[in-house]
């Protein structure tokens, strides 16, 4: 196997337990972390069309076959997380907003059409090693509040 095949078990593995995850995400947050330049041009060529230019800009792909075909190419150059879509807009901004941990802020306006598409993204969160445990509750309960109003409202 080539260098950049043998990198892939990672991100093949994270988009192969997909398949064991209780319910899959649909989107995932894609960002570039090691340059493309000086790779072979077929790999250059899947990440252009991707859309993974510029290093640490998160993109979004969605959640399909065809589209973990590509990213199992490009899988030694990217880091892959499930998109999370938080339970209300980012407070310091009136427009949506993509945090670079993958965490997905919509406007106000479009929160609840988010919401009711994509579902409780909740499980998908990647809290960082350190995040205390009621820092962890009170973030959980918020969306456990948004999609049992939800409910009751339907």
């Amino acid at each position: 196997k080539r260098w950049y095949q043998r990198r892939v078990r990672d991100t093949n593995y994270f988009i192969n337990t997909n398949l064991r995850m209780a319910t899959a995400p649909k989107l995932w947050c894609v960002k570039l972390v090691q340059p493309v330049k000086g790779n072979p041009k077929l790999i250059q060529a899947v990440a252009q069309g991707l859309g993974l230019s510029e290093l640490y800009k998160p993109t979004i792909i969605p959640n399909t076959p065809s589209f973990n075909e590509r990213l199992l190419q490009i899988g030694s150059l990217v880091h892959i997380q499930p998109l999370v879509i938080a339970p209300n807009s980012y407070p310091y901004a009136d427009h949506p907003m993509l945090s670079p941990n993958g965490v997905f802020y919509p406007s106000q306006d479009k929160l609840k059409d988010i919401h009711q598409k994509c579902g409780n993204t909740s499980q998908y969160i990647d809290f960082p090693r350190g995040t205390k445990k009621v820092v962890k509750q009170e973030i959980l309960s918020k969306y456990l509040e948004l999609f049992s109003e939800k409910s009751t409202a339907s």
